[in-house]
């Protein structure tokens, strides 16, 4: 069963802004994805180039919406607070199950020309006070990285994550199935939920 869904939040950290995407994000969602096709595919599944357009960024917004309302997918579009506050990137959890589970995934991507500044590592401690505090109230949170991708398995380590085991074949990128390293984060805070949403 999916989580109760939380409210829709915006984050704030020293230089960034985290908030659910709008339809007034639409053509910087497009754009984003349209200059870093290469860089992001690189890393993860993502949809071919010449589907990316103004309506599929539509598309994909009104997917997160539904997602959010649903408790089962919470994404949040990362901006610089200065401005000209740029589009620079996203995070993702995903998967998300209450009852005796409380887990989900977690799943990030930032724009090529804002690497190595820190960024995803301050955006990532942002979304798992969100994701671990009580209105989320995850007891576990998953993340698969590509062994090679040492910039991502750096972020994830210094966020708390911890290696558990290798999943062969585990998802398709750059056309080819890859083996990738899972790592987890659990929640040493974690509440029980209320009466009314346990499973019985």
């Amino acid at each position: 069963m999916p989580i109760e869904a939380p409210p829709r939040r915006i984050l704030e950290t020293g230089r960034l802004r985290l908030a659910p995407g709008e339809s007034a994000d639409t053509l910087e969602i497009f754009d984003l994805l349209a200059r870093n096709h290469e860089h992001f595919a690189r890393w993860n599944p993502v949809v071919a180039r010449e589907e990316l357009s103004a309506d599929f960024a539509l598309d994909l917004l009104a997917s997160e919406a539904r997602g959010w309302a649903q408790g089962e997918l919470l994404r949040l579009w990362i901006r610089l607070r200065d401005p000209p506050q740029t589009l620079v990137g996203w995070i993702k959890l995903d998967a998300l199950s209450a009852g005796a589970f409380h887990s989900g995934r977690l799943g990030y991507a930032i724009d090529a020309a804002h690497q190595g500044r820190g960024l995803m590592r301050e955006a990532l401690t942002a979304t798992l006070r969100f994701a671990f505090g009580q209105e989320v109230n995850l007891h576990r949170l998953q993340a698969s990285v590509l062994p090679e991708n040492a910039a991502s398995l750096r972020v994830l380590r210094a966020s708390g994550f911890e290696d558990i085991g290798v999943a062969r074949n585990y998802l398709r990128v750059g056309g080819r199935w890859r083996d990738h390293l899972l790592t987890q984060r659990i929640n040493p805070a974690w509440r029980e939920p209320s009466a009314a949403s346990r499973v019985t």
